[in-house]
Order: structure tokens, then C-alpha cells, then sequence
């Protein structure tokens, strides 16, 4: 099956009365957070979830939290050398999923890709250095091939990672600028 681009997706917010019964991942705990909490979550300014749509086809969504990350979890070459205070400001990508029927068409890269380009606006109003994950152990691979590291903090069923967001914008300023500019 052939990849399925950016600019086919419909990004949309969650809203009440969302039909999510035809959404289904190969991840339980996903399919229960999408359908049971979070739009709760949503409603009360805890989360903010994104549906995308192919065609009118529901085939995937993301959850974005605000979050911190204590300065000691972050390598020595990230972050900001004087940065004089103990946690640097983030955006947590809270939970990501991909239809299962439509896994490996580039429908999580896409995602990341929207969240890239959300958190480059949101960081012109608001510090945010950092974007972080809780990933699950099956998903590390892909984060990590994405430019994702490993935060230096105490795992417990997920794996903590990170990104430099900034020093991600900044090494890749020509062509993502330029990428992004065109949203």
C-alpha cells in the first residue's frame, strides 16, 4: 500500500458526538483512552486531542498535554547552558495511534509532523523547549528514528523520551522553516 501524504489528511479537533466506534489500533489502552476519556479530558482543558481523517475515514489521533522536564534528564548537549532554573517547558505528546488497517502509510510521521508545526506556533506565545513522550516499548524505535532521546528519568511501563525542539528547529532551519512556512 502506497504512503499516504500530509496534505490528503483532514485534521480535526475532537468534538462531542465524534463517531469513534469505527477507530480501532493495535493498542487497548488507546482505544479505551479515545473512546472513554478524552474528550472528558478535552472538555475540561487537561488535553487536547486531534483526529485525522483520510477521506472520511477516522484513521488516526494524537493528544497533547502541557509538561515539564526536569533539566537533569535532558543530555548535556540539549538544552540551554545557562539555564538557571530546574525544569525546561514542554508539550507532552500524550497518546498518538494509528488505525490498525492503515499502519505504516506514514499516518504517525504525518502526525508528528502537525504536532512539529503546532508546537513552532504555540512556542511564539509560549516557552516551550522541549517535546516529550511516554512511549510504549513497541514504539520507542519510531520516536528514536525521528529524532526522540532518551530522558534520563526512572521508567516505569513507558520509556520517557525527549526532543530538543528548538535545537531541532534551529539544525534544520532551511528546510523545515521552509516546510512549515507553507502550512
Amino acid at each position: 500500500m502506497d504512503d499516504i501524504q500530509y496534505q490528503e489528511l483532514n485534521f480535526s479537533f475532537l468534538a462531542e458526538g465524534s463517531n469513534l466506534t469505527s477507530f480501532q489500533c493495535n493498542n487497548d489502552d488507546l482505544n479505551d483512552f479515545l473512546k472513554r476519556d478524552a474528550f472528558r479530558g478535552q472538555n475540561s482543558r487537561i488535553s487536547a486531542t486531534r483526529l485525522i481523517y483520510w477521506n472520511t475515514i477516522l484513521i488516526g489521533f494524537f493528544t497533547l498535554v502541557n509538561d515539564t522536564l526536569t533539566v537533569e534528564a535532558v543530555e548535556a548537549c540539549d538544552g540551554e547552558p545557562e539555564y538557571e532554573y530546574g525544569k525546561y517547558p514542554a508539550i507532552k505528546i500524550a497518546r498518538l495511534a494509528t488505525h490498525g488497517d492503515y499502519e505504516r502509510r506514514d499516518i504517525a510521521t504525518n502526525m508528528l509532523l502537525k504536532i512539529f508545526i503546532m508546537v513552532k506556533r504555540i512556542s511564539k506565545h509560549s516557552g516551550c523547549r522541549m517535546i516529550t513522550v511516554d512511549s510504549y516499548p513497541d514504539a520507542v524505535g519510531f520516536y528514536q528514528r525521528k529524532g526522540f532521546k532518551r530522558a534520563q528519568l526512572k521508567e516505569k511501563d513507558t520509556i520517557p523520551l525527549y526532543m530538543d525542539f528548538h535545537k531541532f528547529v534551529t539544525e534544520e532551519e532551511n528546510r523545515l522553516i521552509a516546510t512549515l512556512d507553507d502550512f
